[in-house]
């Protein structure tokens, strides 16, 4: 999700901060991956063990790209810099994965 803004400014970014965000991100894929299959495709909403097992994949997320982001951000464009983790929980609630599950009315508390 946050993977592409980061390589287009790769030139100016720190390597450990790139290689930090994409270790970051194929976690997040792989969980996300495992997960959704895992699931019953007949199914039109989670029952409370999905629902957990869904937002602690997606609050991890979230977590982990602030915190890489909040060490290294002297070392970051000013674009990226002034990255809240309210802006980071808006990229992800706005990612096309969080709009395909939209239909399945999952309530993750991130903050």
């Amino acid at each position: 999700m946050l993977l592409s803004s980061v390589q287009t400014f790769s030139a100016e970014i720190p390597e450990r901060y790139v290689r930090d965000v994409e270790k970051i991100s194929n976690q997040y894929n792989a969980d996300m991956k495992n997960f959704l299959r895992s699931l019953n495709p007949q199914i039109t909403q989670f029952d409370a063990q999905q629902q957990a097992q869904f937002c602690n994949i997606v609050v991890q997320y979230v977590d982990s790209m602030y915190k890489t982001t909040d060490q290294n951000r002297q070392y970051l464009p000013l674009s990226i810099q002034s990255l809240t983790k309210q802006d980071v929980i808006d990229k992800v609630m706005l990612s096309p994965e969080m709009q395909i599950l939209k239909k399945y009315n999952i309530q993750c508390k991130l903050q």
